[in-house]
Order: C-alpha cells, then structure tokens, then sequence
C-alpha cells in the first residue's frame, strides 16, 4: 500500500468517525396499546429496526410500557403533552378529527374494496386536517367489526329488542344505535365482560380477533355473530409535526415510506388474523342472512344518511365517502 494515500485515507476515516459520533441521535416516543406479538405489534417493531437501519441509528423509536395499558384518551393525552406520535385507532383518530368517524359508520362501508376507494378519496382530507399540528405517516385496515349476540341480529328490528354494549367515548354512534331502537349501556370493552355475565347486555359490536382473545369467557354466553360487516376500523400512525421536522429533510421520504409498508404488511397480517380468530369461536352460530334483510338494512342506512348523520358530520367527508362508494358499486 502507498503511504502517499494512506494518511488522507485515515483522516479522512477519523472526519466520518468523528462527524457520527457527533450526530444528534433523535429518539421519537410512541405511544401505542397493542396485543403483544399481535400484527400491530410485530409491525412497529419491524418500523423501529428500519427506522433505526435506514437513518444508520440517527433515529430511534421507543414505545414506551405504560402507554401499551393506556386508553386511547390517554395516549391522546400524551400526544399532546411530550409523546412524539401515537398509533390509533378509529375512535383515537377522532379525538384528532371528529369527522374522520363517519369511516366507521355502522353498514355504510360493506367490503375490502369499498373500504380501499374511501381510504383513497378520504386519506388526503384527513391529512390535510390533521397538518397543522399533526403529520399522518399511515392510514389503513384494521379489520372488520361484527355484532356478536345471545340472540340472531339479521334485520333492524332485532336491534330493539337488545341491550347492547358500547363505548361511551363514541357518543355519535351510540345515538345511531338508539335511533334504530337499541338499548345502549356504556362501558369499555372490560366491562362488557361483567355485563354480560350479569345479564345487563346482550350485544356487542367488536371485532373477532378481540372477542377471540377471551372465547374461553364468552363462549356459552354469546351464541351468534352476525353473517355481514358492519363497519370497518381504522389505524393510523400520527406523529407531532415538530417531532417529525427535527428528523433531517433527506430522510423523511424514506421513512414515510417504511411506515407505509408497514401498514400494507399489517393490513394483510391482520386478515389473516381475523379469518383464523372467527374459526377459533367454536359453537359460535352465524346463520346466513335473509334475502329481504339487505333491502332493510339499505332503507336504515339511507335514513340515518339523510338524518341525523348529515347533521353529525361535515358535508366535505360526507360528499367524498358517497363518491368512493358510489365509484365502487359501478354507480358512477
């Protein structure tokens, strides 16, 4: 070797040495109240480690331990107050933008493809909403709520002669449920465990994977779960926008981009998820539903749309979800 080049090769060597010890390491806190090793999980763990790869350790990720026991409302909390992002839900995305619950509308959204044509016209409003305090990394799938009952629920009507559990935070959907007849009782989704082992509820709209996670308490006390959809429900990665313009300009593309994927990846993940904790429900009853109950649940729909949902949400939401829909369905 050339001593001639050998000394500018070892300064240069101790210059990138010295300048990467010398960066500032950004770490954002995140808060986030997901199962362990569920797909959410698993999916911000793979976000952090690519975070951490793509930046060369210039930025890390924490999540920190009491935010996974936390309510949303908490997290949100927490977000506003020192936290540097929050993954949420439908209804903690709300608490940020009270418009963006009309995506989660009880049998306004039916399918997959539904769902992604409204995620396609809708995500740039959210963004849009969101960005002067908040950048939002990443909108997606988070699976499929459906009704699960002591009692068959195939048409409107049966809604009238149920207790039904619900969160007390989403005060717009519990009044949609009360105008079909239902007889709401609040609480978390704890609670309806002690409600329905008292007799105070009958009903619940959730999620299979949940309700599979404590089968081995409801089953025997929940007998059916409705054939159809009733609404889909969101996740969203929000970060504070000062927290995410402390990260160098060159390297936010690429990081946008990981959460995206992430997001894909969890979409699919939870699928699957979902599919496998419905065929875990062992001597749960899913009768197939009635020619006739479509049309009545179309006539509902149509009348919560003209009523008292056009009177709980902006017309800006409404007109795009309608467009989305009306695309999907060939009406347009």
């Amino acid at each position: 070797m050339s001593k001639s080049w050998k000394l500018p090769a070892l300064v240069l060597a101790a210059l990138a040495l010295g300048g990467a010890l010398g960066a500032q390491v950004i770490t954002l806190k995140i808060a986030a109240n997901v199962p362990a090793n569920s797909p959410w999980d698993l999916g911000l763990q793979r976000m952090a480690a690519e975070f951490d790869r793509l930046s060369q350790g210039r930025v890390r990720v924490v999540f920190p331990p009491s935010a996974r026991v936390a309510t949303e409302s908490e997290n949100i909390r927490r977000l506003q107050l020192g936290y540097d992002g929050a993954l949420l839900s439908t209804f903690g995305l709300a608490e940020l933008y009270p418009d963006s619950l009309a995506l989660s509308l009880p049998g306004f959204i039916s399918d997959d493809a539904e769902f992604d044509a409204v995620l396609a016209e809708v995500g740039p409003l959210i963004k849009t909403k969101l960005e002067g305090r908040y950048s939002l990394l990443a909108l997606s799938k988070g699976g499929w709520i459906r009704y699960f009952s002591r009692s068959p629920i195939m048409y409107p009507s049966d809604l009238a002669s149920l207790h039904i559990s619900m969160d007390p935070t989403s005060d717009k959907l519990v009044s949609l449920m009360q105008s079909a007849g239902a007889k709401v009782v609040t609480g978390s989704f704890a609670d309806f465990l002690l409600q329905i082992n008292s007799g105070s509820v009958d009903a619940i709209f959730q999620s299979p994977i949940y309700i599979a996670t404590l089968w081995s308490w409801l089953r025997g006390k929940i007998a059916y779960m409705s054939p159809f959809r009733v609404s889909p429900f969101l996740g969203a990665m929000v970060v504070n926008k000062a927290s995410w313009e402390r990260i160098p300009a060159e390297l936010r593309p690429r990081l946008e981009r990981t959460v995206a994927d992430m997001a894909a990846r969890s979409e699919v993940d939870s699928a699957r998820l979902e599919e496998e904790a419905i065929a875990s429900l062992d001597g749960i009853k899913s009768p197939a539903q009635p020619p006739d109950s479509q049309e009545k649940w179309a006539r509902l729909r149509a009348d919560w749309r003209r009523g008292p949902v056009q009177a709980m949400f902006s017309g800006d939401i409404l007109d795009r979800i309608d467009r989305a829909l009306a695309r999907a369905r060939g009406a347009m």
